[in-house]
């Protein structure tokens, strides 16, 4: 069976595409090797500039370390929601989830706070719309217009 990227159940994501590691050969332009310390150093820095991106775009939030389940990174977190991002076969989820563990009397509050934000946060991350998922669960992505 096939698979897609994970992210959080009820999460809004922003899909983009990660060139993990090529890196284009000096001597044959049109070639390209591997390096797996490219792609972990390109990785860290993806995490670590989503993070800054999504400090400064809220206030609220600070940084934070977790995970939610097994593939699901948080990056940061303010009352009401955990932002973080899943990675797989290239495929990056950049996403938003409301907090499970928030006081009761303060539900509906962090949910609206989520709300508003999710168009302007796929605007911002999204290079990919996901348009559909086979029944083996791999997906299927369009690129968005530049």
């Amino acid at each position: 069976m096939g698979r897609s990227v994970s992210y959080p159940s009820e999460a809004y994501v922003a899909f983009s595409q990660w060139d993990a590691g090529w890196i284009e050969d000096d001597d044959e332009p049109y070639t390209r090797h591997f390096s797996q310390v490219a792609a972990q150093d390109d990785w860290d820095f993806i995490v670590e500039d989503f993070r800054e991106q999504v400090l400064a775009l809220y206030p609220s939030a600070w940084t934070a370390t977790g995970w939610i389940d097994r593939e699901d990174r948080i990056v940061a977190m303010n009352r009401y929601a955990r932002f973080g991002i899943s990675e797989y076969c290239g495929c990056i989820a950049y996403w938003v989830v409301l907090r499970h563990d928030i006081h009761p009397g303060q539900e509906g509050l962090a949910q609206r706070w989520v709300d508003q934000i999710a168009v302007g946060f796929k605007k911002r991350f999204a290079t990919l719309v996901r348009l559909d998922v086979f029944s083996n669960g791999e997906a299927i992505f369009e690129r968005t217009a530049p």
